[in-house]
C-alpha cells in the first residue's frame, strides 16, 4: 500500500502544462493558422482574376450585340466614308437617326442624335477601359457594305502579374 500512495504522489505532483509542451502546441497551432491564410488568400487571388476575365468577356458582348444590331438597322454608314478607309470615329444613320460610336478617353462613347436632342452614353462599364478601336469600312461599291471593328479592352482591376487584356474583332454587315 505504501507504494500505491507514493505512485499517486508522483501523479498529482505532474499536473499541468509544461513550458515546452505549451511552446510545441503554439507552434503547432501557428502553422496550420498560416497554412489557413496562405490558402484564403490565393482563393481570393484567384477569385478576383476570374471575376476580371468575366467583366472582360460580358463587356464585349455588350459592346458587339449593340453595335451589331445598330448596324443591321442602319440605313446608310456615313463614317469611314470610304471602301478600305479605317476610321476611330462609326458613325451610321437608322432612319431620323444618326448614331455615332467613338472613342473618348478610354470609354466607347455612344452618341445618338434625333433633331436637337443627343442622348449620350458609355457602352463599356466603369470596370473596363478601351484602349484602341477602329473601325474599317469593308465591301464592294455596289453592294452592301460591312464594317470591320477592331477593340482592345482593359480589366482595371487586373490580376497579380498585371493587366487583363484582350482584343476583339468583329465583321458586320449592314442588311
Amino acid at each position: 500500500m505504501r507504494k500505491f500512495l507514493e505512485n499517486s504522489k508522483l501523479i498529482v505532483t505532474q499536473k499541468g502544462t509544461g513550458l515546452i509542451e505549451l511552446l510545441l502546441y503554439f507552434a503547432l497551432l501557428s502553422i496550420i493558422l498560416l497554412i489557413a491564410v496562405d490558402l484564403m488568400i490565393r482563393t481570393g487571388e484567384f477569385s478576383m482574376e476570374a471575376s476580371g476575365q468575366n467583366v472582360l468577356q460580358e463587356d464585349a458582348r455588350f459592346i458587339n450585340a449593340r453595335l451589331a444590331y445598330d448596324i443591321h438597322q442602319a440605313n446608310s454608314m456615313t463614317t469611314p466614308a470610304n471602301l478600305g478607309q479605317t476610321s476611330s470615329t462609326l458613325t451610321i444613320v437608322v432612319g431620323t437617326e444618326t448614331h455615332t460610336y467613338t472613342l473618348v478617353g478610354n470609354n466607347l462613347e455612344y452618341q445618338k442624335l434625333v433633331g436637337p436632342n443627343t442622348q449620350t452614353a458609355n457602352l463599356n462599364s466603369n470596370l473596363t477601359k478601351i484602349n484602341s478601336l477602329s473601325f474599317q469600312r469593308l465591301g464592294n461599291t455596289n453592294g452592301k457594305h460591312t464594317i470591320k471593328i477592331t477593340f482592345e479592352i482593359e480589366d482595371l482591376k487586373g490580376k497579380k502579374g498585371g493587366p487583363l487584356k484582350k482584343t476583339f474583332e468583329t465583321v458586320v454587315g449592314l442588311r
